[in-house]
């Protein structure tokens, strides 16, 4: 159970910033990434009008949760394949449990590295994994990998 709830809010503090963050992926050494994008999760609508109401409105009802997918992406360097190892377990080997889940922790930081907000995603595998573009003309541009994980759920804690 997440424990994020809303308590007043100082006027004269600053708004969290969302360039400084770690993620830790279970089982995989640490890694840089510079962009996570896709952490939502909705609660899906049942609607229904019983034939003798006398409204002319449908009633609406909240039915289950889902999670999107997350798209993590970061710089390439030689020598690190943990995501494209991760990626080849699960597309290529078939001998692969493919039941296997990996929980992933993100962590917002603040100015001092303190932990301000943490999401843990729970069940977490991969399903797409994008390597760089390649340009002929692009000037002193990062190479960047991007995989993206289907997960079945995450939670919101407050940090310290």
């Amino acid at each position: 159970m997440s424990d994020y709830s809303a308590n007043s809010v100082n006027p004269f503090e600053w708004p969290l910033v969302k360039f400084s963050f770690r993620v830790t992926i279970d089982g995989l050494p640490e890694l840089g990434f510079q962009t996570i994008e896709g952490l939502e999760s909705e609660i899906g609508i049942a609607e229904y009008r019983m034939g003798n109401s006398d409204f002319l409105f449908k009633s609406k009802r909240p039915t289950l949760v889902t999670f999107s997918n997350v798209t993590f992406k970061k710089g390439e360097f030689l020598g690190d394949a943990n995501l494209k190892d991760w990626w080849h377990m699960y597309a290529w080997e078939h001998t692969t449990n493919r039941n296997e889940r990996k929980e992933i922790l993100i962590e917002m930081l603040d100015e001092a590295t303190d932990v301000m907000m943490t999401w843990t995603l729970y069940g977490a595998f991969p399903v797409k994994f994008t390597p760089t573009n390649m340009d002929a003309e692009a000037d002193s541009e990062v190479a960047f990998e991007e995989i993206e994980v289907a997960i079945e759920s995450f939670v919101l804690e407050k940090g310290s």
